[in-house]
C-alpha cells in the first residue's frame, strides 16, 4: 500500500488543479456556456475566495475516509489507534504535497520537465508563484479560525443527528444501548485534526519572510485553536482510547522539524533570488542553530523516550499487582526487561514503579 500512496501523492496534483480553477468562476461558466457575471462586485471575489478553500477540504475529508478505510479493510489493523497513527502519517504527507501543488498549480511532471531544462527559472517560477498563492492560504486560514471552531463549538452536527434520531423514533422507546451511545462524549481524531494543524503551521513558517502578514492570520487561528481545544477537552470531548504506546509528539515531531528546515531553506534562496546575499547569508544562522537543536534533542531526548509509555505500561503492570511472579521474560521488549529488573538496583518493585513513573 506504501507504493499505492506514493504514487497517488504524484497525481494528486490532479485534483488540486482543479480546485485552484474554482477561484476563476467566469472561465467555469464559459465552459458551461452559462452567461458571465461582473467580476467587480463584491460578492464575486468573496465567493472566488471561498469556493477553493471548501472545495478542498471535502476533497481532503474524503481523502481521510479512503485512508481509514483502507487501514480497516485493506491492511485490517487491529486497534483504532493504529488506525489513527496509520492515518496521521499519510494524511501528513498529503497535507506536504498540497502546500506545494497549490504553488505550482499544475501537474508535478510539467514541473520535473522544466526543472531538467532549465533549473534557474524554475525557482524563479515557484518564488513568485508563492506570492501569488498567498491570497489563497490567507482565505483558507482565516475560513479554519472562524469556519471549524464554530463548527466544533456549536456542535450542530451532533445535535442535528440526535434531532433526526429523535424524530425517527418518536413513537418507541430507544433501546439500552441507543440511550447510552447518545451520552457518549466525542473523541477527536488525532489522525484527522493533526495534520491540518501542522498544515497552518508550515503555511505561516513559510510564509513568515515572504507575506509579514500571515503571521497575524496564524496568530488568529491557533489562538483560536487553543480557545477550542480547551474548552472542548474540560467540557465537552473525551478519548476512548490511548496512543497506542507511542506518544503524539513524537509522531508529528519528524514532520515539524522538516518544516523548519523547509522554511529555513525557502528564506535562503527567496532572498538570493530577490539580489540580497546579506539577508540571505543571515537565514544560514538559524539553520546552523535548528541543525545543533536537532541533532542534541536527537542524542539527549528522543532516544531515552522513545519506549517510555510502553515502560511506563509495564511499570504500572507491577505497581498493580498483575505480574506477581516477576518473570524477567514476560515482555518480549528488550527495553521493558531491563526497566523490570532495576528491581535489582532500586530494591522493592514498588519502589522501581515509583522511581519510573
Amino acid at each position: 500500500m506504501k507504493v499505492v500512496w506514493i504514487v497517488g501523492i504524484l497525481f494528486w496534483a490532479i485534483p488540486v488543479s482543479v480546485v485552484n480553477s474554482l477561484a476563476n468562476l467566469n472561465s467555469i461558466l464559459q465552459a458551461l456556456n452559462i452567461k458571465t457575471v461582473d467580476s467587480s462586485k463584491p460578492w464575486y471575489g468573496f465567493l472566488s475566495g471561498l469556493l477553493p478553500v471548501i472545495a478542498l477540504a471535502l476533497l481532503l475529508d474524503a481523502l481521510y475516509a479512503l485512508i481509514v478505510l483502507t487501514a480497516k479493510r485493506v491492511l485490517k489493523l487491529k486497534s483504532l489507534s493504529d488506525v489513527d497513527a496509520y492515518a496521521t502519517y499519510w494524511y501528513q504527507l498529503y497535507q506536504f504535497a498540497n502546500l506545494w501543488l497549490i504553488v505550482i498549480g499544475g501537474s508535478i511532471f510539467n514541473q520535473l520537465q522544466a526543472l531538467l531544462s532549465n533549473p534557474e527559472s524554475i525557482l524563479n517560477t515557484v518564488a513568485n508563484a508563492m506570492i501569488g498563492s498567498s491570497v489563497f492560504f490567507l482565505n483558507m486560514i482565516l475560513t479554519q479560525s472562524v469556519g471549524k471552531c464554530a463548527h466544533d463549538l456549536s456542535r450542530i452536527p451532533k445535535y442535528s443527528q440526535s434531532l433526526f434520531l429523535r424524530l425517527w423514533r418518536s413513537e418507541r422507546t430507544p433501546t439500552k444501548r441507543q440511550a447510552e451511545a447518545s451520552k457518549t462524549p466525542d473523541t477527536y481524531q488525532w489522525g484527522y485534526e493533526i495534520p491540518k494543524i501542522t498544515f497552518i503551521f508550515m503555511v505561516v513558517i513559510l510564509y513568515c519572510p515572504i507575506v509579514p502578514i500571515m503571521e497575524i492570520f496564524g496568530l488568529v487561528y491557533f489562538a483560536a485553536r487553543y480557545i477550542t481545544y480547551k474548552h472542548q477537552f474540560l467540557h465537552v470531548n473525551a478519548q476512548s482510547f490511548e496512543g497506542g504506546g507511542n506518544a503524539t509528539w513524537s509522531s508529528i515531531f519528524v514532520f515539524i522539524i522538516s518544516i523548519i528546515y523547509m522554511s529555513e531553506a525557502v528564506f535562503i534562496v527567496f532572498m538570493g533570488l530577490k539580489k540580497s546575499p546579506l539577508s540571505s547569508g543571515f537565514g544560514f544562522v538559524p539553520l546552523v542553530g535548528t541543525i545543533v537543536f536537532h541533532l542534541n534533542l536527537r542524542r539527549n531526548v528522543i532516544t531515552y523516550l522513545q519506549n517510555l509509555p510502553l515502560q511506563t505500561a509495564a511499570a504500572i503492570d507491577v505497581k498493580e499487582g498483575e505480574r506477581n511472579d516477576f518473570d524477567p521474560l514476560v515482555y518480549l521488549q528488550p527495553s521493558l526487561n531491563s526497566i523490570l529488573d532495576e528491581k535489582y538496583y532500586f530494591g522493592s518493585r514498588s519502589d522501581c514503579c515509583e522511581t519510573i513513573i
